[in-house]
């Protein structure tokens, strides 16, 4: 059939309306979109972390001993991590990747709620670190890590604290008591006596 000039006009003016509101629609739907996406982001919880967010939300190094190894709050867990590569000490405040933490030896020395009963910050000794951060567990041994300084050892001690690895007893009123200075004293002296012991039966160390 063939289009006057009246009839072609009107069709493609026609067409013309069609489309112009076929991109009006799109653009209210990107809109639509943008304004969800929006209200989605303003909606989540303060403290939200997406999947990118969480890799990026690695754990970081809080103490470093003498000896270079780091104290790291993991999880529900404290760790102790041995230093990358021999004579390689950590340094506080370097983020770690889940790797790190994952291997034999760092989850072999590592610390869960309640498995301290006390811990404290001390001057070390003359053949120690200048200040000695010292724990003890449920059975009263003794765990001693040297610290060049007191903010290192106070660091760690926080961090246990913090992640709840120190249950304190109590007193017969039922009000939180830590281990007094003797209990540490009597610890430590049995933890150097066996120390000695093993020392002698090995010289060398083999």
């Amino acid at each position: 059939m063939a289009f006057g000039g009246t009839e072609l006009t009107v069709a493609i003016v026609a067409a013309i309306a069609v489309a112009l509101m076929m991109g009006a629609g799109s653009k209210k739907s990107e809109s639509g979109d943008a304004d969800a996406a929006a209200t989605a982001a303003s909606s989540r919880p303060e403290g939200h972390e997406t999947a990118q967010d969480d890799d990026e939300d690695e754990p970081h190094v809080v103490a470093v001993t003498s000896e270079g190894e780091a104290f790291v709050g993991y999880q529900h867990a404290v760790l102790l991590v041995p230093p990358e590569d021999e004579g390689e000490a950590w340094k506080v405040g370097a983020g770690l990747r889940a790797s790190n933490l994952r291997g034999e030896r760092a989850l072999g020395m590592s610390w869960q709620a309640g498995e301290l009963t006390g811990v404290r910050v001390v001057q070390g000794g003359a053949d120690e670190g200048p200040w000695r951060f010292e724990a003890l567990g449920r059975d009263g041994e003794y765990l001693p890590y040297p610290f060049e300084t007191r903010e290192g050892a106070e660091a760690a001690r926080q961090l246990f604290e913090r992640m709840g690895i120190v249950r304190l007893g109590e007193d017969e009123d039922g009000n939180p008591m830590p281990p007094s200075a003797e209990q540490f004293a009597e610890a430590r002296r049995m933890f150097l006596a066996t120390m000695a012991e093993l020392d002698a039966e090995d010289p060398h160390g083999a």
